[in-house]
Order: C-alpha cells, then structure tokens, then sequence
C-alpha cells in the first residue's frame, strides 16, 4: 500500500515536470522579466548611489535576492492554481477515483511544483551570477533553504486557494 501511494506521489511530481519541460514558452515568460529587471534596473542603476543602501552594496546585490523570490512566489502560485485547469477539463475527477489517497496527489502536486519553481529561482540566481551580482557561500546556504520553504508555502497556498475556486 505504501509504495502505491509513493508512485502515486511520483507520478504527480513527473507530471509537473514534464509540464515544466514541455511548455517552454511559460518557461521562457517566467524568465525574461526577473532578467530585463536585473539586466536593466539592476546594471543601469549600478553606478547611482541610492539613499537607504549600504555602502560597497550595488542597486543589482540589492535587486537579485527579490527577483529570484518573485519568480519563485510567482511560478510556485500559478503551479498551485493548475488545479483549477485540471479541475475544467476533467484530469482532476480521474486522479480522485484512483486508489490512492488524496493526500499523496497534494505532496506530489506540492512537491513538483516547488521542483519547478526552485530550478526556475537557480536559473535566475545563475543569470543574476553572470551579471555581476556577488553570492557568497555564507549567503548561499541560508537563501537556498529560504527558496525552498518559500517555494513550498507558495505551492501549498495556489493549492488551498485552488481547491476552494470554481
């Protein structure tokens, strides 16, 4: 019984991931306006001296951590509210008739869309790297478990929104 709800919970976190892989286009939309923000705001405003910021900190240090919350926050809420769309076409009354219990497709639902949106916070974390933002391992550590917690709130929040929409 137990390894059927641990396929179960496979199966819904696979299937997140395949959406992630095979939708390129929410994944290049997902991407491109923590980019230009960073790119634009954080390398144009580079050189001003900002009132409220701490000296030797640049506009792009200061920007990078909220981008990467935002596209996490943002890919974790639309992965909760997905729901909503499998609800309409009938996904989700096939995946409640299955013997497993319904806690399992939450924790795979949950777990895959906060797969989806770490790699979508990495990838912006790398580009912020490429731009010149400084990350240093002391920092790293801390903002990588803070990724992941806010990643995991956030989904289970689109869920529990989600399940209470028509």
């Amino acid at each position: 019984m137990i390894s059927l709800e641990l396929q179960a919970i496979y199966v819904m976190w696979m299937r997140q991931l395949k959406r992630f892989v095979r939708v390129r286009s929410r994944l290049i939309a997902n991407l491109v306006q923590p980019f230009f923000f960073l790119a634009f705001l954080g390398l144009g405003l580079r050189p001003i001296s900002l009132p409220g910021l701490v000296e030797g900190v640049s506009y792009l240090d200061f920007l990078a951590p909220g981008m990467v919350a935002m596209s996490i926050v943002f890919a974790s809420m639309f992965a909760g509210v997905s729901i909503i769309w499998d609800r309409q076409f009938g996904f989700l009354k096939e995946i409640l008739v299955a013997p497993v219990s319904r806690l399992s497709i939450v924790v795979g639902r949950t777990l895959g869309g906060a797969t989806v949106s770490i790699i979508q916070g990495l990838i912006i974390l790398a580009i912020s790297a490429l731009l010149g933002v400084r990350l240093s391992p002391a920092g790293l550590i801390p903002g990588i478990f803070f990724m992941i917690l806010a990643a995991f709130f956030s989904v289970g929040l689109g869920i529990a929104l989600a399940s209470r929409m028509e």
